[in-house]
């Protein structure tokens, strides 16, 4: 990489990212670190965070493979909301008979969608090094 891009590299990292931090690690951590980043074609940065991801509960990043079964299931699941969403509608214009109960099902189930939905998008954010890579 050139001074140019990796300039360029290191001032988007810092607009995505904001916060910097030190961090000292052993040889052979590091090289394990190193030895991750290389496997997954990401940063060691990248590789940092999805461990710190990984402690506090988030899903993880997916990888290139997952990443096109993910994108599917994510259109899928979209598709299941707008269902929901037209169900709910539907009650609430009177065109079907109203059910409290199957409307508050309707709408939780709705909203465990939106949510299911929002975390595998959040899954194929990742990989930047090897998006900007890409043509």
């Amino acid at each position: 990489m050139d001074a140019d891009a990796q300039k360029a590299a290191v001032k988007s990292a810092s607009r995505r990212y904001g916060e910097v931090t030190h961090i000292r690690f052993s040889a052979d951590e590091l090289a394990s670190l190193k030895a991750i980043a290389e496997r997954d074609g990401v940063t060691v940065s990248e590789v940092v965070r999805r461990l710190v991801r990984a402690e506090v509960g988030h899903l993880p990043i997916a990888s290139e493979a997952l990443r096109p079964a993910i994108v599917e299931m994510t259109d899928q699941l979209r598709r299941v909301g707008v269902n929901f969403n037209q169900a709910v509608r539907a009650m609430n214009d009177g065109r079907i008979p109203s059910d409290e109960n199957l409307e508050q099902a309707l709408i939780a189930v709705g909203d465990l969608v939106r949510q299911f939905r929002e975390e595998l998008k959040a899954m194929t954010g990742g990989f930047r090094k090897a998006r900007a890579a890409r043509p």
